[in-house]
């Protein structure tokens, strides 16, 4: 099994995601905005330049917007500009890049392909591979306390139904996404699966849910899988 992290928004609790992803010898990769339009803070250039090198740093947009509905003329401002802040700030190419919200069509796709991006990452879920679309790649679940409606909803929205139907059933089948995490871990050892786990570290910090990641990042470490950022991860198997 390939374990892979990855997280959304430059908020400053970042760092505090980095020590712990650290302690247990995991991997990461943050997606980072310049700015955030929602109003919540983003990381200052110091404490991103503190996670870069331990972690993968991707872009996040310039504004952290939705991209679907712009005009091709902010869209690509919108993904040109982040890319180009963040390195300005780090001193180095960043290839990487996330969906604002996980929103991204063939159009918005084609105009993050031609800011020189390497792939870009949504948030379909349930998923235990990494796709066929190095832009369009999905996760297996994310750090939050889902109902099990909105896991009915969100299966049923996003598609791929027979591939995403395995982790889909552990996650109904689970008490909370730790028990879920819990499943998806012991289904897939052994196997040539990719467990993705994604969150926000502000979310982690607003539901109390420290504690818990603690326990999946120790329980990731004694199973002893192999672990990749996304960027690792793509360049293995999109290799063209």
């Amino acid at each position: 099994m390939i374990f892979v992290t990855s997280w959304d928004d430059g908020h400053p609790l970042d760092e505090r995601l980095g020590a712990l992803l650290d302690r247990f010898g995991l991997n990461g990769t943050f997606f980072v905005p310049i700015r955030n339009r929602e109003g919540r803070p983003v990381m200052a250039a110091d404490a991103l330049r503190r996670l870069d090198g331990r972690f993968e740093i991707g872009s996040h947009t310039l504004d952290h917007v939705p991209l679907i509905g712009l005009t091709r003329e902010e869209c690509l401002h919108q993904v040109v500009e982040g890319k180009v802040g963040l390195e300005q700030q780090l001193g180095h190419a960043v290839p990487g890049f996330c969906y604002p919200r996980g929103k991204g069509n063939e159009s918005v796709r084609d105009m993050v392909r031609e800011a020189g991006c390497s792939y870009g990452r949504t948030v379909e879920n349930f998923r235990l591979d990494i796709g066929t679309d190095r832009f369009s790649l999905p996760t297996s679940m994310q750090v939050f306390p889902h109902g099990k409606q909105v896991l009915v909803r969100n299966y049923v929205r996003q598609g791929h139904l027979v591939s995403r139907f395995r982790a889909f059933s552990a996650g109904l089948r689970s008490n909370d996404w730790l028990d879920f995490a819990g499943r998806l871990l012991d289904a897939e050892w052994g196997e040539r699966g990719v467990l993705h786990i994604w969150g926000h570290s502000w979310e982690i910090e607003e539901q109390g849910l420290w504690h818990k990641l603690e326990e999946l990042f120790a329980m990731v470490a004694t199973r002893r899988p192999s672990f990749r950022t996304i960027g690792e991860l793509t360049t293995e198997v999109f290799k063209s």
